[in-house]
């Protein structure tokens, strides 16, 4: 059941989904950025909660047995040099790696995301699953947006982990996979501008962050229903969705272009006809996990192969050596999140 959790009273500073305002009609994704930030000086909205962190692990074989490695991040140059050398001598010019985002998404994430992106495109990395996990209460819309179109461009998939929560601005980020696994939970409201500054044209900036949401949510092909009911949720709440809800919003498994797209080249490689793989495809057992019944499992209908919703052990690393920051998600345990002081993410 889709459940509303009211946070009056614990919000300090901060913007769950937004701390960015710029023009209307950007020229640039660069440009966009670099516009918000100085309006962002302006306004005063900078934040001292914990940013999140995309990082990576990769997999190693050590007295001949596979191992994850400690984690890395992809916005320390050193982390991301090849060849490296592992504590045997071995090189390694390329490898597979587990990639998750977790914590508050800022403009660093953008940076993190195309140091990502480049090292796949020269064939240094291979995600593992193709897939990125993410987790998080928030931070800012902008950032989040830009992230998920990197995603969308990467053609991976995104998870939310058993355990794990996505809120706000985190499902911004989220959209981005071109397939969508839910085991968690998702979480929406309506962005706000945490500064209290008497700022000109206050209400302009808000509706052109509307334009930018609604412009983003058409761009991924996802329907005009979940901008609606996003913006119904006020900032001082959030919207836990059901499982129902997930689907009815395309936030779990595909969106029917895509999903059409991707059942037309399964039949093919199959050699049957899309017809008869929809028949296989009906019959399949459904996903062990909260959501059964697509995601994960669709795929694994493509391939021939089983498939179970992950969950955070399989997705997320154990606690990281100094130097990597990690931030575990609010209120996992109960019926609604439980925010900081800092106000809903």
């Amino acid at each position: 059941m889709t459940s509303g959790t009211n946070f009056q009273g614990k919000l300090r500073r901060g913007c769950g989904a937004c701390r960015y305002p710029r023009a209307a009609s950007p020229p640039a994704a660069g440009r966009r950025l670099i516009a918000a930030g100085a309006l962002l000086l302006a306004l005063g909205l900078q934040s001292s909660d914990p940013r999140a962190e995309l990082a990576f692990r990769s997999a190693e074989r050590i007295n001949g047995q596979q191992h994850w490695s400690t984690p890395r991040r992809y916005d320390i140059p050193a982390d991301t040099a090849y060849p490296r050398t592992l504590a045997d001598g071995t090189q390694i010019v390329s490898e597979e790696v587990q990639v998750y985002l977790r914590g508050n998404i800022t403009l660093r994430d953008v940076y993190a995301a195309k140091v990502m992106e480049s090292l796949i495109k020269r064939g240094r990395q291979k995600l593992a699953g193709n897939a990125v996990s993410l987790s998080g209460d928030g931070g800012d819309v902008d950032a989040a947006m830009e992230v998920g179109r990197l995603l969308r461009r990467l053609g991976v998939s995104t998870y939310v982990a058993r355990e794990d929560q996505c809120l706000s601005s985190c499902v911004f980020a989220f959209m981005g996979g071109d397939q969508r696994t839910v085991a968690g939970r998702i979480g929406i409201h309506r962005p706000y501008f945490s500064s209290t500054r008497d700022v000109t044209n206050r209400r302009a900036y808000y509706r052109q962050l509307q334009k930018r949401l609604q412009q983003y949510v058409e761009e991924l092909d996802f329907p005009v229903s979940l901008y609606e009911a996003l913006m119904a949720v006020p900032p001082e709440s959030i919207r836990i969705l059901s499982a129902a809800d997930l689907r009815k919003y395309y936030l779990h498994g595909m969106s029917p272009s895509a999903e059409e797209e991707a059942d037309a080249l399964a039949a093919r490689n199959l050699g049957i006809s899309v017809l008869e793989y929809l028949q296989q495809k009906a019959q399949a057992q459904p996903c062990a996990g909260v959501f059964g019944g697509d995601g994960a499992c669709a795929e694994a209908v493509r391939s021939g192969a089983s498939a179970s919703v992950p969950d955070r052990a399989q997705l997320h690393p154990p606690p990281a050596p100094d130097g990597v920051a990690r931030k575990e998600p609010a209120g996992t345990g109960g019926p609604g999140p439980s925010l900081g002081a800092s106000g809903p993410r």
